[in-house]
């Protein structure tokens, strides 16, 4: 059956379908693999309606109007109605829409302008069909490899990548802008193609990028993990050293008088082996963190105040949990070390009951902290390589729908996080 027998009107049903509809459903999808769109009603019809948008407007190499003045009405939806950190928004949103422009500009300044291509249908089914198969490709071949949907990367990273992604966005931009309609040629089209090929790689580098992260935080999680079960069987030797001495122990108690057997009997019970192995609460995590970060305090002298009530299973992922107490106490840390030894404490203070997490660290301080965004400022050598404790932990909490709160009155350091539990407490999520 040729083309030529098949309604005109059945080919302008599906153009509509597959550009006016289907494609930039496809696109958005792509988009919210990357970026995580707000809890409102309104944030993803509005996000297909800014990649409808962006999609659907004609860009002409040598026409700088339309591409000037649809980007800033996307880089606003987005920044609207997705979230993550500004420039995760900002680097997603110079990927996507370089890619999505470039494809446009290739149809638009050059399919349209062939006469022998798909002649007995009509120009316009090139375009929606063409579309709609070019984002289902880059879906289903991002889908498999997309990064969880809370993931995150150092601000480093996302500037490194925010610097990739300007070349292949700029040469669009140029290109369609500068360029001139009428002596529009190859050089052109190669330029738009490499342009797209390039953002298309520079996303399936985010997902490397996510990937990398993620077995990095395993990583520590594993090393947490490690060192918390060699402190127990450090503890279990010393037990069964103990027992197999306590014969000994016995015969020497028997022949020493009051005095001095009331010393040996102190020195034996504040021996590590018959101290009690502490269990801070009924969750793994919270006991890894807390056993290991108990151990550097008691190393560096600091006097540790720990109460929890954390169940088994909780919401959240172990390794948010697991940052948001390591580098709280981090903080915490670094601050007493600067301290007198007489003036080093910490406390700790954690619940998660009735629907809500609430996490207290306190530390003593000495009221000179330098304060930027909010936030205090590193002293550690290097600033720009640290700093991103407390970001990290805001972040955290603000991804379960919560918030982290910072009082300093001089003599001592309050940090408090606090957010909701959308699951029951104690269900395995």
């Amino acid at each position: 059956m040729s083309f030529e027998k098949i309604p005109v009107a059945a080919f302008n049903i599906m153009d509509f379908i597959s550009g006016f509809a289907a494609a930039p459903y496809v696109g958005s999808l792509v988009l919210r693999l990357f970026l995580p769109v707000r809890e409102k009603r309104w944030a993803r019809p509005l996000l297909y309606a800014g990649c409808a948008l962006l999609s659907l407007q004609a860009i002409y190499v040598g026409d700088p109007v339309n591409i000037l003045g649809i980007l800033p009405v996307f880089f606003f939806i987005v920044f609207l109605c997705c979230g993550g950190p500004f420039l995760q928004r900002l680097s997603v949103s110079l990927i996507f829409s370089g890619f999505s422009l470039s494809f446009s500009a290739l149809v638009d300044s050059f399919l349209h302008d062939d006469p022998a291509l798909w002649m007995a249908v009509g120009s316009f089914m090139k375009w929606g069909v063409l579309r709609l198969a070019v984002w289902l490709a880059v879906y289903f071949a991002l889908k498999r490899f997309a990064p969880e949907p809370e993931y995150g990367l150092p601000p480093k990273l996302w500037a490194l990548v925010d610097m990739l992604t300007l070349a292949p966005f700029a040469a669009t931009l140029i290109t369609v802008a500068l360029g001139d309609m009428e002596a529009r040629g190859v050089g052109d089209f190669l330029l738009l193609l490499v342009a797209q090929l390039t953002s298309f790689g520079l996303l399936w580098a985010v997902t490397v990028l996510a990937r990398q992260q993620k077995l990095e935080q395993e990583k520590s999680f594993y090393e947490m993990n490690r060192m918390y079960y060699r402190n127990l069987e450090q503890e279990q030797f010393q037990v069964r050293r103990l027992r197999h001495d306590m014969a000994n122990h016995l015969q020497t108690m028997s022949a020493l008088p009051g005095p001095k057997l009331r010393a040996y009997l102190d020195d034996l019970i504040r021996s590590p082996a018959m101290e009690h192995m502490r269990r801070y609460s009924e969750n793994r995590v919270v006991n890894i963190v807390l056993s290991s970060k108990e151990a550097v305090m008691e190393q560096k002298k600091i006097a540790a105040e720990i109460e929890t009530s954390v169940p088994q299973k909780l919401p959240v992922h172990d390794a948010d949990l697991c940052a948001l107490f390591a580098n709280s106490l981090d903080n915490a840390i670094e601050a007493c070390e600067k301290l007198p030894e007489n003036r080093r404490r910490v406390s700790v203070r954690a619940r998660a009951d009735k629907g809500l997490f609430v996490l207290q660290v306190q530390n003593s301080a000495d009221g000179k902290s330098a304060w930027r965004n909010g936030l205090p400022v590193t002293t550690k050598q290097e600033p720009q390589a640290h700093g991103f404790g407390l970001a990290g932990i805001r972040k955290i909490a603000a991804r379960y729908g919560g918030s982290m709160e910072i009082t300093e009155d001089g003599t001592q350091f309050t940090l408090l996080v606090y957010f909701t539990l959308e699951e029951e407490t104690g269900k395995p999520r």
